[in-house]
């Protein structure tokens, strides 16, 4: 019976022979790439041409500024294109590029062969990392400004499975929401930072990073940092039922009048008038112009038939029939109070 340890032996002694060619594929589309390592997905990309990688060749993908290994592969047969590979080493223990030998800084940002003693001392690096854990760790980066840093967010998606207990999907629930956004727009936060009070790593080792660092939609993310009172409320307003624009909606107020000077000191809510309309819409999209009522919201995901999208409104606010409303006969009937009843505002023709 093997142990861990002779699972990965040391390539070192080894013949040159022994010794498998190692490609560098140190990739610039690190979001992409570790989704799609993360996610087993086939849109994960392997060097090819004539001056790629060959069968029985070992390719080393590097995600990141600093270099994070996402995945150690021995090319097997070609599928057209495309490369059938087996993994020898995937995204469940962290280990980072500079680590792995003296001088792997020289390589960084570089795709390409390594020479023979490289080659091996990367080997053996991922071997020893794997079975004793990363020497160092990874600074973050100042979240407070913005995103994490790039290894960061790198680290996070890779090392999802530590976190939740199960492989990463295309779609992954805000960490703060709670919604279920596609994974490409999840932004990596580092929660550490505001528990230790530092912007450092602070001694953490990268398994203590991974953890701290929570996926979370952009407009949770915003609410994470600093901003102002106005730009907080835009962003807790609901999102869009017509264009699905979030953060764009405007609260409608009726039953006033004000002057310009009023007007102009709250921009981000829209007069609809004195007269109010049946059933008066609650808020106004500034991206498709639509106008629709909170319980449209809620409506979209309880009518399994689908409600109709809002209409869009693209001139001055006004109520539609109010010429016929005015002459209509005080005993019309019911239909004709029902046809009042389910009228909505809807702007002027060539205003």
């Amino acid at each position: 019976m093997s142990t861990e340890a002779e699972a990965f032996p040391s390539v070192s002694s080894l013949p040159a022979w022994l010794v498998p060619s190692v490609y560098l594929n140190w990739s610039t589309d690190w979001l992409n790439e570790s989704i799609a390592i993360a996610t087993r997905s086939h849109e994960h990309s392997l060097p090819g041409g004539p001056d790629g990688p060959k069968r029985g060749d070992v390719v080393v993908t590097v995600l990141g500024d600093a270099g994070v290994v996402a995945s150690v592969e021995l090319m097997g047969s070609s599928d057209g294109d495309s490369w059938v590979t087996d993994e020898l080493f995937g995204p469940d223990r962290p280990i980072v590029w500079a680590d792995l030998f003296d001088g792997a800084d020289t390589y960084i940002g570089s795709s390409g062969w390594l020479p023979a003693e490289h080659a091996r001392a990367v080997l053996d690096g991922v071997a020893n990392q794997f079975h004793d854990g990363p020497v160092h760790t990874i600074d973050p980066g100042d979240c407070a400004e913005g995103t994490a840093a790039p290894d960061v967010h790198v680290l996070r998606v890779l090392g999802h499975r530590a976190v939740s207990g199960w492989a990463m999907r295309r779609e992954e629930r805000c960490a703060t929401c709670e919604r279920f956004v596609d994974v490409h727009e999840l932004q990596a936060h580092d929660d550490g930072a505001v528990r230790l009070g530092t912007t450092t790593a602070g001694g953490r080792t990268l398994e203590q990073v991974i953890r701290d660092v929570h996926l979370m939609c952009t407009h949770c993310h915003d609410l994470m940092h600093a901003h102002s009172v106005s730009a907080q409320r835009a962003r807790m307003r609901p999102q869009c039922p017509g264009c699905g624009a979030r953060g764009k909606t405007k609260r409608i107020v009726w039953g006033m009048t004000f002057s310009d000077d009023v007007v102009s000191s709250e921009p981000d809510v829209v007069y609809g008038g004195f007269e109010v309309p049946v059933p008066a819409p609650d808020w106004y999209c500034t991206d498709c112009h639509a106008n629709f009522g909170s319980t449209v919201v809620a409506s979209r995901v309880l009518d399994s038939e689908g409600p109709a999208v809002p209409q869009p409104v693209t001139g001055t606010i006004a109520r539609v029939g109010e010429a016929e409303l005015a002459g209509a006969e005080p005993n019309a009937g019911a239909d004709s109070e029902q046809d009042a009843a389910e009228r909505r505002w809807e702007p002027i023709d060539g205003v």
